[in-house]
């Protein structure tokens, strides 16, 4: 390289070779400067590019840590939620079982107890229990009566008490007064217990029914 830069020029060859060391020295100086220099860029390169994937790799570690919480705050969220609900049907489910047995109980009570003033034979005090059960509900902690329909009416207890010796005449005891009087009450009650075969006809199904099996009789029209 030395050679053509000196070329054409007139000059002593030790001069020209000092010259051209000197050259070369210096073109070789920058030459290496100058490849420093890119090697630096280049390294200055690879550097911001590694620190810009380290950062994308840091943000999408963040980003995915992030969605991870928030799926398991929700997943304990609905977890604590349907726990905290089943915990809120069985206790609703609890209490409105006891109000059913609260419903029944006074119900049953008071159907037994206006059936025992009816007539002091076992059996059919059960089948009027059933008949007084049926007309009796509660209501904000009331007994009220209801129509054979389940609506509720203003008719009282002692309403329903005289409905059901009218309807079920056969399951009610007669007079329990003695004497003559008694007499002519046993005999009435009797004749109670004994209907014709049209009036028994005429009957409810249900109703029927609950003549046979307190033992009442049907003679003929």
């Amino acid at each position: 390289m030395s050679d053509e830069i000196f070329e054409g020029v007139e000059i002593d060859d030790e001069v020209k070779n000092q010259l051209a060391e000197r050259v070369n020295a210096t073109l070789q100086t920058k030459l290496d400067e100058e490849t420093k220099g890119l090697k630096s860029k280049v390294d200055e390169l690879l550097g911001e590019k590694k620190a810009a994937q380290k950062a994308r790799e840091q943000a999408q570690l963040e980003a995915k840590q992030r969605a991870e919480e928030k799926a398991k705050a929700e997943n304990d969220y609905k977890q604590l939620f349907e726990s905290q609900k089943a915990e809120a049907d069985t206790l609703r489910q609890t209490i409105e079982k006891m109000n059913g047995d609260i419903t029944r109980e006074k119900i049953t009570g008071q159907a037994a107890k206006l059936a025992s003033s009816l007539t002091k034979d076992t059996g059919r005090a059960q089948l009027l229990q059933q008949q007084i059960s049926q007309r009796l509900t509660l209501v904000d902690g009331e007994l009220r009566v209801t129509d054979e329909n389940g609506q509720l009416t203003v008719s009282t207890l002692d309403d329903l008490t005289a409905s059901i010796k009218t309807a079920y005449p056969f399951l009610v005891d007669g007079n329990q007064a003695s004497g003559g009087s008694a007499t002519r009450s046993q005999g009435s009650a009797e004749r109670s217990r004994q209907i014709t075969r049209s009036e028994f006809d005429a009957m409810p199904q249900g109703q029927r029914a609950d003549y046979v099996k307190s033992g009442g009789k049907i003679v003929n029209d």
